[in-house]
């Protein structure tokens, strides 16, 4: 009978100190979460957060493992959305100076709150950001930017703002980054996304070390996570490309909508954090 349970064991993934998964289910959710991240240029911590935190991982452990999972799939959507040509290098790069800066205070600020006051006023953020982009018209092309010292000035305070709370919320500050890009920066939907993937890596990265230093990372889970995440992150931000701008536009800006209106429901799961 023992030798019957041994194959059981093998197929079991630890997720938490009370609760084991299968592990393809581990790396099925990694495939979603790279998927995901890869169609609409976020980095997916969306979808893998409430999904493991509903499997008993705690808020902070939950956000720590997200941010290196993120970490890990930016490479590869960069390099997709790259050979594709949709990066605009002059927008990313002050956009990753302030994210960097934003997610080493948001994380900080992490590890000693939770705020739910500031996770409902960035979901109505995000839900007038999703209306703006909602009802552009569906002809209407960006005007593109002219490269001044403040539209610079911009990226870089809109990159801040997007890496507070990429580092305080665990995700990867795609939700703030796509829509400068396209609001702001006057870029089309595709090279937003694809400029998002390259601010998203250097804000991770910061976002991820303050995690790991508190010991808030899941090894036993990256394992798992992390291959089909990189899979699900090419397959998706080769999808990505196949799909028109504004109609890519409009699937970001629901997905926003979506995240927005859930910062407004009672954060049960984030009291698991104390």
């Amino acid at each position: 009978m023992a030798e019957l349970a041994e194959p059981e064991k093998l197929s079991k993934c630890k997720i938490a100190e009370a609760e084991s998964r299968p592990c393809w289910q581990t790396i099925l959710l990694g495939f979603a979460t790279g998927s995901a991240g890869g169609v609409i240029g976020v980095g997916g911590g969306i979808v893998v957060i409430p999904v493991l935190t509903m499997w008993g991982v705690t808020q902070r452990l939950a956000q720590g493992t997200s941010l290196i999972v993120i970490a890990a799939i930016s490479p590869v959507a960069i390099l997709t959305y790259y050979l594709l040509g949709n990066i605009d290098f002059k927008f990313a790069i002050p956009l990753a100076i302030g994210g960097v800066i934003g997610s080493r205070i948001g994380s900080l600020i992490a590890q000693r709150l939770s705020n739910n006051m500031l996770s409902r006023a960035f979901g109505f953020f995000l839900i007038l950001i999703s209306l703006k982009m909602l009802f552009m018209k569906m002809g209407e092309a960006p005007d593109g930017h002219d490269e001044t010292i403040m539209f610079y000035l911009e990226s870089g305070g809109m990159g801040l703002l997007a890496g507070l709370f990429a580092g305080f919320f665990g995700v990867g500050g795609g939700v703030v980054f796509v829509p400068t890009g396209v609001l702001l920066g006057g870029l089309p939907q595709h090279i937003a996304q694809g400029s998002s993937f390259t601010a998203i890596l250097p804000t991770t990265i910061m976002g991820a070390i303050v995690y790991w230093k508190n010991g808030e990372i899941s090894r036993k889970l990256l394992k798992w996570l992390i291959p089909g995440a990189l899979v699900g992150a090419a397959a998706g931000s080769y999808i990505a490309a196949l799909i028109p701008s504004n109609w890519l536009r409009i699937i970001f800006a629901i997905y926003l909508l979506y995240t927005g209106a859930g910062s407004f429901l009672p954060a049960t799961r984030r009291k698991k954090t104390d």
